[in-house]
């Protein structure tokens, strides 16, 4: 695995560099190492499987070996690795266009942030909603003017992430403008700050005691928890993925934010319904995201819930933490 400098020197120069600068002062080179969905590196390496037909080809081909009709392109699938985390982001095997957006970064003190977005397919533009919350509240996580609390820090990364959006919805103020949903993590200190607005998750895996971190704003979530209906009736049910929370035209909603400590080992992940859909349970995610690089248990997740019917857009981002520190 590529490990990023941890010492307060620039990686390019070697000239001491304070834990707050984003650049350097002797040369200029900058500090943050981050991506998104707008920059990333497209790819898609090894088979591909047919839309049509399902069968994969293990070849560098243009078109299916069974079938014939051509096979997804390199621009159906994003990633950003940036070594000590990766993100994946796919438009899976049944929709046109991927609606979903992943950005993250991290500081040479360590500092790491990500945040995945999930646009609401049933408004107009739902992935520039997705596009223009991530890389908003990536710059609030990550920037030197937000607050110093991690929670405070998740909040106004939501609110920034809620105003971009709002921002697209100035000219057509129509109740179905470009929305999207949004989980975000903030990881200083072996601290690890969650906050979320839909049904974006966010999941700890490890050896025993794998886990989901996040509750769905959405409907089954609701009647779940006030006991109306059981899991497997709730989720049964049509409504079961209708989301209460959600940024939008007009909304400004109040994230729920959580905060974890880990004692030891284990992979933090980001990710949206297009994962969890097909696998929910976290026992299952963490034996997928054993070993390797980041990018690699990242691409690994994806190819998962492809192969479980890639039925939604799929981003998955991976943060392998090491748990407290003496």
């Amino acid at each position: 695995m590529g490990v990023m400098v941890e010492t307060n020197r620039c990686p390019a120069c070697a000239e001491p560099v304070d834990p707050g600068d984003r650049f350097c002062e002797a040369c200029g080179d900058p500090l943050l190492r981050q991506g998104s969905t707008t920059a990333a590196t497209t790819s898609l390496p090894g088979p591909r499987r047919c839309l049509a037909c399902g069968a994969v080809s293990p070849h560098a081909t243009e078109y299916c070996d069974e079938c014939g009709l051509r096979l997804p392109t390199a621009a159906d699938r994003t990633t950003v690795d940036l070594d000590v985390l990766a993100g994946v982001s796919d438009r899976g095997l049944v929709h046109h266009r991927n609606e979903d957006a992943i950005a993250l970064g991290r500081l040479l003190d360590g500092t790491t942030a990500a945040v995945v977005c999930d646009g609401v397919s049933t408004t107009k533009n739902p992935e520039r909603a997705a596009q223009a919350a991530s890389e908003a509240a990536l710059a609030v996580l990550l920037g030197t003017d937000a607050p110093a609390e991690p929670a405070d820090r998740i909040r106004a990364a939501v609110a920034a992430a809620a105003d971009a959006v709002r921002a697209l919805n100035t000219v057509d103020r129509s109740p179905d403008g470009a929305s999207c949903t949004l989980v975000a993590t903030y990881v200083v200190g072996g601290l690890v700050t969650i906050g979320w607005v839909g049904d974006t998750r966010a999941y700890w895996l490890d050896g025993t005691g794998s886990r989901l971190l996040t509750r769905d704003h959405s409907w089954a979530a609701e009647v779940i928890a006030e006991g109306v209906m059981d899991e497997a009736a709730a989720f049964a049910d049509r409504r079961a993925h209708t989301i209460t929370r959600w940024l939008g035209p007009d909304m400004r909603p109040e994230p729920d934010v959580m905060t974890l400590q880990p004692d030891g080992a284990g992979t933090l992940v980001l990710c949206s319904d297009g994962l969890w859909n097909e696998v929910p349970d976290a026992a299952r995610l963490a034996g997928h995201a054993v070993g390797d690089t980041p990018l690699a248990i990242a691409e690994r997740l994806t190819e998962v819930a492809l192969a479980a019917g890639g039925r939604d857009n799929i981003s998955v981002v991976v943060i392998p933490l090491e748990g407290a520190q003496e």
